[in-house]
Order: C-alpha cells, then structure tokens, then sequence
C-alpha cells in the first residue's frame, strides 16, 4: 500500500489555502479590465471553451454567472471549430478558454477564432508563457504553482475560484468572497479526517454514481472523473434531475452512490435534495452522503460525511473539491495504485 502523504497529489491537495488565498493580488487588474471590456463591447452572451476538469470548472462558473448577473453561459464544442470547420460567430461574446497547462490545442484554436471575430477573449491557465495564454486578449492566471501530479486537484481549486471571482466581479459585487481562504484552510482538515474514514469503507470499489445539483452540479463529475483516472473505479457522475430520467435503474441493492448535498436556506432545494437520498437510500444503495446540512445528515442509514456549515453553496463548493481529490487519493493508494502518474494518462492532454 502506498503512502498517500508521499504523494505529489496529496501535497498539492493541502495547498489549497494559499492558492486561494495568493490569486487575488495577481489577478485583480485583469479581471477588473475584463469587465470593462465586456460591458464596453455591450456583451449579453459568454462562450465557455475547455475539457476535462477545467471544463468542470467552467459548469461552476456557468452556475454562478447566471445565477448572479444577467448573462447567459454556454459550452462551445471545441470540434466544432478544430475538426468540422464550423461558421459559428463568436463575435459579441465574452469568450473563456480555460486549460490548466495552457496548450489544450482545440481550446487554444476556438480562442483565435474568437478573438479574430471581435470577441473579448480571456484565457484562464496556469503558465503565463503558454500558447493558450498568448492567444486571448485578456489572461487570468491561476498562480497554483507548479503542478506534477497527473490529476488536477490545487488548479481545478484555483479554477473554481478564478471563476467565482470573475462573477463576483461581472455582478459588480465587489468584495464578496475575499476571504474565502479561511474558509478552504478549515475544509482541508475537515476533509482530510472525513476521509480517512470512508476511504477505508470504499477499498475495493469497481464502480457507481455521483449525484450533485445546481451550484455544485461540477463536483458530480470531477468528484467521478478523479476516482477513474486515481484508482481505476467505473464511476460516473450525474446531476440528480438527469440522473431519474433513465440511469437510476441501474441502482440495486449495493450500488456505491456518492451525493454531494449542500444545505439551502431555500426550501424547494432541500427538498430536492432529501428527494434523491430517500430514493436512493429505499433502493437500498450503498450511500456516501457528503453534506454541510445537519438536517441532511440525519439520515442514519447513509455514511455521512459532515463538514462545519458554509456560508453558502459557493463556499460549500471548495470543500467538495477537496473532499472528492482526497478520497481518491486515498483510495487509490490503498488499491497499490500511484495517483501521480496513472498508467494510461500524462498530465497534458492535447486534443485536436
């Protein structure tokens, strides 16, 4: 069994306080002429280009944009552009492409495209130098530090709160959520001892689901996304809504089901969330629940998992992302697996 503590993945989990806390005094200025630009340029529509966990963080921020400000977000097919030569004008548009190593080549070529269009194009990376940072007119950088383990875990944290920043400021709300590095300091030691209890539970899982909602839709998929390229599980995540539309037959008795459940002071939400757990739970499926709701976490016949309350589903947001990159760590490191280099992976993938 490997030392998960050895592991660059573990080690670049736990910086996740001061990369929140480091991004804001070297991204201040550019988000602030971002917004300019696109309030200048009269924009209404965002394009949202990248792939894998950093497409994961761009469902984070389609959430919170359209939640917080008057602008709607949509994914763009990167292929639509690299491989069908498609005619699609982004002009008008805040365009985003976003890739941790910055040489995501499909990303980088729908951003040309965009900028020689006349969109303002932003480009959200991790390397000041990289093609896809020189290729937009505007770009955040992510000042993670350098990252050596395949999966991305301190970026895609840095990610979802350039990403909440960058809303923050579109909806003119300035101020909100400076200090949420407090918040993520306290969530890595309460993930780290939450964990370690239900990575134990879970040694030898094949396969599941992953269930979110809403503002924490993107932890269903890269909670699913980091337990098959650690650890080789079969999972797959959902949102609760699609999942009843079909792949909830799959559940049986047994079936390892993850839900990520915030607690809302709305009360349509968190019936919604007590929905998916009862049905879940009278399917008799093996149920982690991971929740920051002591009204959520009553029910007994789940393995809880309960983090100190959030001051919302934003905040709840990065305890998730942590909770999800160490309990695949673990679990991956107790199957005598290496998290830092999976056998089939290298740390960039480039699509076309």
């Amino acid at each position: 069994m490997k030392d998960y503590k050895s592991t660059y993945m573990w080690k670049e989990i736990n910086e996740a306080e001061r990369v929140v806390r480091e991004f804001r005094a070297a991204n201040a200025d550019v988000i602030a002429a971002v917004v300019k630009a696109t309030e200048e340029k009269g924009v209404r529509n965002i394009c949202l280009s990248a792939r894998g966990t950093s497409d994961h963080a761009m469902y984070f921020f389609k959430y919170a944009v359209e939640i917080m400000t008057r602008y709607t977000a949509g994914y763009v097919a990167p292929s639509v552009v690299t491989m069908y030569g498609g005619k699609a004008d982004f002009g008008g548009t805040l365009f985003i492409g976003c890739s941790q190593s910055g040489r995501a080549a499909d990303v980088i070529a729908t951003v040309e495209q965009a900028r020689r269009q006349g969109a303002v194009t932003v480009a959200v990376t991790n390397d000041k130098s990289s093609p896809l940072a020189k290729a937009a007119q505007f770009h955040i950088y992510l000042n993670a530090g350098e990252e050596i383990s395949v999966a991305a875990t301190k970026t895609f944290t840095a990610q979802c709160y350039a990403m909440l920043s960058l809303a923050v400021a579109l909806a003119h709300r300035e101020g909100d959520y400076a200090d949420l590095y407090k918040a993520v300091g306290r969530y890595v030691v309460e993930a780290d001892a939450l964990t370690e209890k239900e990575a134990a539970r879970l040694f030898g899982i094949k396969d599941g689901f992953v269930l979110a909602r809403g503002i924490t839709y993107a932890i269903a998929f890269e909670s699913a996304l980091k337990l098959q390229e650690t650890s080789k599980v079969r999972m797959r995540g959902y949102a609760m809504s699609d999942f009843y539309h079909g792949p909830m037959e799959m559940v049986s008795p047994g079936t390892h089901v993850i839900i990520y459940a915030p607690h809302s002071d709305n009360p349509d939400l968190m019936d919604d969330r007590k929905k998916c757990i009862e049905r879940m739970l009278g399917y008799d499926a093996d149920v982690t629940l991971v929740t920051d709701s002591a009204e959520l976490a009553k029910y007994d016949k789940a393995h809880v998992s309960l983090f100190s309350p959030a001051a919302d589903e934003y905040e709840i947001m990065f305890a998730f992302a942590l909770y999800a990159q160490m309990l695949a760590c673990r679990v991956s490191c107790a199957a005598g697996l290496d998290p830092d280099n999976p056998k089939a992976l290298k740390k960039v993938t480039i699509t076309r």
